[in-house]
């Protein structure tokens, strides 16, 4: 999640002259059509006079400032007609973009009020607000238009991900899983209970019972959300197979989580996975401390390091 401020670039070029002559007896004001008999304002970039009264008391335009007969409605915002055609607007409830703005995901193309953050659940993809027309799940959770119009929730959808991702960790990253792997949908619920609250708040989880391996996948997420899931979570019970059990939690899911960072930018999600690096979480230090050591001695390193812990 981003919050910027919108620059909003417009050039007002008023200038105030005060008629005294004969040639300017015909000039009339463009918002109320009358006669200008004394001083008056010129607007040079839409060609427009404007009267000393209609100038001090028309309405305004809450984006360029000009004064305008009949404003148009724009969510809260009142604009003149050309500012209502070319401002940006809330992705979500429609209002004009005046003032602070966020954006999720790094894809400023879809941007926010501060209204809209503060209102709405957030969606469990993307974060941002689900908007008036967010749909909720079984579980609680709440996805936006946008995400629901997306989510795969068949088993029989998540198929041919997995094969991709089994694909590209054999002949992308050489690992090959042994063991035999159940994997299941579930809902959020269950996999809270699973995971006993020991990595917050998941989308997917590795579940091993001796030599029985299930992944457990939330149901309702994007393609990039499963390949990025899956990727890790297939990565541990590769580490089940190639590791001791003695791996700090950083380096568990950092690995894990290097794998997946490699996994999207293969199948072209290199800004999702640029996410991946942000803050504090376990997840996110383990990543770039992989990706520090991948930096001094190339994937081997990362590699000969996970294994030797």
């Amino acid at each position: 999640m981003k919050r910027v401020r919108p620059l909003v670039l417009f050039l007002i070029i008023a200038i105030a002259f005060t008629v005294a002559d004969v040639a300017n007896a015909d000039l009339k004001c463009d918002l109320c059509g009358k006669t200008i008999t004394g001083s008056y304002t010129h607007y040079p970039d839409i060609g427009i006079n404007v009267c000393s009264q209609c100038e001090q008391n028309k309405p305004r335009c809450d984006n360029c400032r000009r004064p305008v007969n009949e404003p148009l409605r724009v969510g809260s915002a009142r604009l003149c007609q050309r500012c209502a055609a070319s401002v940006e607007r809330c992705h979500s409830c429609g209002t004009a973009l005046l003032r602070d703005y966020t954006y999720f995901e790094g894809n400023e193309a879809l941007r926010f009020c501060s209204e809209c953050v503060a209102r709405y659940p957030i969606c469990a993809d993307c974060g941002a607000p689900s908007g008036p027309r967010g749909t909720k799940l079984n579980d609680g959770r709440y996805l936006c238009p946008d995400c629901r119009s997306v989510a795969l929730f068949e088993p029989g959808l998540i198929t041919p991900i997995k094969n991709q991702v089994l694909s590209y960790l054999d002949s992308g990253m050489g690992m090959r899983i042994k063991h035999d792997i159940k994997y299941s949908l579930q809902d959020k619920i269950f996999l809270k209970i699973e995971s006993k609250d020991m990595h917050g708040d998941l989308n997917g989880l590795f579940y091993r019972k001796g030599d029985d391996y299930n992944i457990y996948v939330l149901y309702g997420l994007r393609k990039k959300d499963l390949i990025g899931v899956l990727a890790h979570e297939i990565t541990h019970a590769w580490q089940a197979e190639n590791c001791s059990g003695n791996l700090e939690l950083e380096d568990l899911e950092g690995f894990a989580q290097w794998v997946a960072y490699y996994a999207l930018i293969y199948y072209d999600y290199e800004r999702f996975a640029q996410t991946m690096l942000s803050g504090n979480s376990v997840y996110a230090t383990g990543l770039r401390k992989m990706l520090e050591i991948e930096k001094r001695g190339g994937s081997k390193a990362v590699f000969d390091y996970i294994r030797s812990r």
